[in-house]
């Protein structure tokens, strides 16, 4: 029995080897690169030239010494493969770990913006710095002695950044004339295609000048219309808005109380509240060519008795804090009373802007109404401006969201290098407070017109430093910069009407 069973492996062993040698090739090389056409693709393998197969020593047994082959080279594959592994960690560690570095420390100018890697949270520093100089002149009536100098214009710090992807928030403080005041403090909700939700104290709508950052105005100061009016019922509130934006329609409404500032006390009246709204279209925006029309209003409301005391503005500088016009809207009524205050104003404006290449052209009127308490009579005035400017370096200005938007020289200042960009700019700048339903003087309207012509040099060292030289010419009918004031019957007389230049300079730093 033991010999039949031996000689039965015997045969069992002996009988697929001359079958299998048909196959295989009389030898097996080192490393098997091909197979005849036909063979099985599990044996089509080749390693690659970092994966060397080890040497097999050969048995004899084509068989066996095939399947030794194919060990080794499937050895040398877990091998490489192990490689190729830690090799591609390596590499998205390496990546992930740039990708953090980018995201918590991004550069778009000179403050870093700090985000994780997703953009989902961000924070950014922001702010404002403006040194002045001004020199006065005097070419009018009366002795008011104007007060040349420096002067703080803006300090401005604050931050703004991202929560949740969608969610923007900014806080911003001010210091002007030593006195520190809230800026901006909001929170914003942009996670519905293009609309915008907006509360706590922020910009109401209002106007191209008034809606663009100070830091991106074209001169030393907006226009008196504009500065006055605002002072009504627009500039920052505490409010809640709601604004539809896409490239060239951008529409904005808003329900506001008063600014951050106000303090309540049981002597004190209540908060007054106001509806501002604000559309704008650009038809045309592209690089170099721009036309921009818009609209604004508001309706403002509540004021108690003598909250608006007076309403005016200044000539194109802050230097010296005397008023060019200015009126009393808690006067006396032409034909007697008791004084009285603004119950409710009632504003519109227009605006347009346009753009070909180097050259710009802007302008905005207004118009604001006043109604005041009891029998004494409503108060009409407006305003506008309009300014021309040419970039004779050849940038051009921009526009983004419905308002002016930065100034990037071709090429930046730099000792023996660039010199940045120059604009060359001039304005007109009425603001008209004559009412002759107010006060008028034998039948004939008390006259408060002021009137600046400015022209000005925009130095734009890089898109974050520039430097500003504006020189003024004012003139106002009956105006507090005639001293000693004005007696009742001079007014509308020769001597009431104040006159003067101004020379004016800001370096700009803002971020």
């Amino acid at each position: 029995m033991r010999t039949f069973l031996l000689g039965g492996v015997a045969a069992l062993a002996l009988l697929p080897a001359p079958l299998l040698a048909q196959e295989a090739p009389a030898t097996i090389p080192d490393q098997v690169e091909a197979f005849p056409e036909g063979a099985s693709t599990i044996d089509t393998v080749i390693p690659s030239e970092d994966a060397p197969v080890a040497t097999v020593a050969r048995t004899g047994d084509p068989v066996l010494d095939r399947l030794n082959a194919l060990e080794a080279k499937l050895q040398a594959l877990e091998s490489r493969n192990r490689q190729l592994e830690e090799a591609a960690a390596a590499t998205q560690t390496r990546v992930e770990k740039v990708e953090v570095r980018a995201a918590r420390s991004v550069q778009p100018g000179p403050a870093p913006t700090f985000a994780d890697v997703g953009g989902n949270f961000t924070f950014k520093p922001r702010g404002t710095f403006q040194i002045d100089y001004a020199g006065y002149n005097r070419r009018g009536a009366g002795t008011y002695d104007y007060n040349s100098g420096t002067d703080i214009r803006r300090g401005r710090l604050g931050f703004d950044g991202t929560l949740f992807k969608h969610f923007k928030y900014r806080i911003e403080a001010e210091i002007v004339k030593g006195a520190t005041n809230l800026l901006d403090a909001y929170v914003s909700y942009g996670g519905i295609k293009n609309w915008v939700f907006t509360v706590g104290q922020q910009k109401a709508p209002y106007g191209l000048e008034a809606n663009t950052t100070d830091a991106l105005n074209s001169f030393l100061e907006r226009g008196m219309a504009n500065v006055a009016f605002g002072a009504v019922g627009a500039e920052r509130r505490v409010g809640v808005t709601a604004a539809y934006q896409t490239d060239k329609l951008n529409a904005t409404i808003g329900l506001f109380g008063s600014g951050e500032a106000v303090q309540r006390n049981e002597s004190t009246p209540d908060e007054g509240y106001g509806v501002n709204a604000r559309v704008t279209w650009d038809p045309i925006l592209d690089t170099g060519k721009i036309v921009h029309v818009g609209a604004s209003a508001f309706k403002a409301a509540g004021f108690p008795a003598h909250t608006i005391s007076s309403l005016g503005d200044r000539p194109g500088s802050r230097v010296d804090g005397g008023r060019l016009v200015s009126v009393n809207i808690n006067g006396t009524a032409p034909n007697g009373g008791a004084p009285t205050g603004a119950r409710s104003a009632t504003y519109w404006g227009l605006e347009s802007a346009a753009v070909f290449g180097p050259f710009s052209v802007q302008g905005e009127y207004s118009k604001l109404k006043i109604d005041r308490y009891g029998a004494a009579s409503n108060f009409n005035a407006d305003g506008y401006y309009v300014f021309a400017s040419w970039f004779i370096t050849g940038e051009s200005r921009s526009f983004k969201n419905g308002s002016a938007d930065r100034t990037k020289p071709f090429s930046d200042f730099t000792p023996g290098g660039g010199w940045g960009a120059f604009e060359l700019l001039a304005r007109y700048d009425v603001l008209d407070l004559t009412d002759a339903d107010f006060q008028s003087i034998a039948g004939s309207a008390v006259k408060r017109k002021g009137e600046t012509w400015t022209a000005g040099l925009n130095w734009y060292l890089n898109p974050n430093v520039k430097f500003v030289a504006n020189y003024i010419r004012f003139k106002g009918q009956n105006s507090p910069l005639v001293f000693p004031a004005i007696p009742a019957a001079a007014l509308n007389g020769p001597n009431s009407t104040a006159k003067g230049d101004i020379f004016g300079t800001r370096l700009q730093v803002d971020f």
